[in-house]
């Protein structure tokens, strides 16, 4: 088997060989590919986001910097947070206008 087949199957985590085992070398490799893979700016939309250090993001167009997770510029608990708060400022917002008229 030649190099290249290696590092074609394991990605990013082919640097490891043989150690650590095939579920540790594939978690390694996913969340590699999700971190360098395209991320969307919550500021400007363009696809330029890029890890700056361990949950430092920051816009290669627009230069917005920002705090996400270590690997993810959002976390799955922080999606989370926002959408709660997103339905509880919609139903506020329809209270209020029922108690207007």
């Amino acid at each position: 088997m030649s190099e290249s087949d290696r590092s074609r199957r394991t990605g990013s985590a082919g640097r490891f060989g043989a150690r650590y085992g095939r579920l540790a070398r594939r978690r390694v490799a996913e969340i590699e590919a999700d971190m360098h893979a395209d991320h969307v700016c919550p500021e400007c939309g363009s696809e330029a986001v890029d890890r700056k250090g361990s949950g430092i993001w920051e816009c290669g167009s627009c230069g917005y910097k920002y705090a996400g997770g270590a690997y993810r510029p959002e976390t799955p608990g922080g999606q989370a947070v926002t959408r709660s708060i997103r339905t509880a400022l919609s139903e506020g917002d329809g209270e209020e206008a029922e108690s207007e008229e």
